[in-house]
Formats: C-alpha cells, structure tokens, sequence
C-alpha cells in the first residue's frame, strides 16, 4: 500500500516536471536575425517566427494600415510589410536605423509581419547593441521617444 502512494507520488511529479517543460520551451520565443532567416527561409515555410534587425534608412513607408520597410542585420536585407501601424520610436524615426524584432511568416520573399517589437528602451546606446554594428554601417541617427 505505500509502495503504491509513492509510485503514485513519483508519477505525478515525473508528469509535473515534463509539463513545465514543455510549457516553458513553448513560452520561449527567440528572434532570428535577417540573414539566418534568409538562409532557412525554404526550411521555415509559412511557419510563423520572429525575424530581428534594423530598419533601413529611408526605406519605411505607411499607406492606410500597412507599413513597408525593408530589415537587415548588415549582412542581409528582407523586405517587410507590417499589418498596422509601427511603434511610436519607429514612426518618429522615419529615416529608419531602429532595432526591432517582427513577428510574421514568408509570403514568398517579403516578411509579412504582424507585431513590430522595438529591441531596446528609450535610453539607447548602440555601442551595447547586438545591431550597434549594423547600425554603425548604415550612419544612424535615432531620435528619441518624445515625452
């Protein structure tokens, strides 16, 4: 009869276990930066991911509810069209130059995206940026947040 109860026991802790990890791996969402998901484009499909770069300067554009603009890391660029209208550190920075991470899928070779995240806060250095470089290439200027 003990035997049974910690058999029992170890079971639902066994089973405990394997759904927080499932649920955590599920939970976790990486970004992928421009040229890796050029490269695997073919193997993503129309599989739902988060792509990460810079916007381009002087490539953003708003028409109704779609923003275009193309994304790079400074070794590709992809263009994306964004359902809706950008976050308000990119609205202000038409010129381009901002980190971001899309969520989207392939529809051929643009990126249709369905949330734009901004990769940092409004004090911004590009020095401790994973895309400072790209940046640095490209001679951005961010402008910050209006208050």
């Amino acid at each position: 009869m003990k035997r049974g109860r910690w058999a029992l026991a170890a079971v639902v802790c066994v089973g405990a276990i394997v759904f927080m990890l499932t649920q955590l791996g599920a939970n976790l969402d990486f970004y992928r930066p421009v040229s890796e998901a050029v490269a695997n484009r073919d193997d993503q499909g129309t599989k739902e991911f988060r792509i990460g770069g810079v916007v381009k300067p002087g490539t953003l554009e708003q028409a109704g509810s779609l923003t275009t603009f193309d994304l790079t890391d400074g070794e590709a660029t992809v263009a994306v069209d964004l359902d809706g209208t950008p976050h308000e550190m990119v609205a202000q920075n038409p010129n381009g130059c901002i980190p971001v991470i899309v969520r989207g899928r392939w529809e051929g070779e643009r990126f249709a995206g369905r949330e734009l995240i901004v990769k940092h806060g409004s004090e911004y250095d590009d020095a401790d940026h994973p895309y400072g470089d790209a940046q640095d290439e490209l001679a951005c200027e961010v402008a910050p947040v209006a208050e």
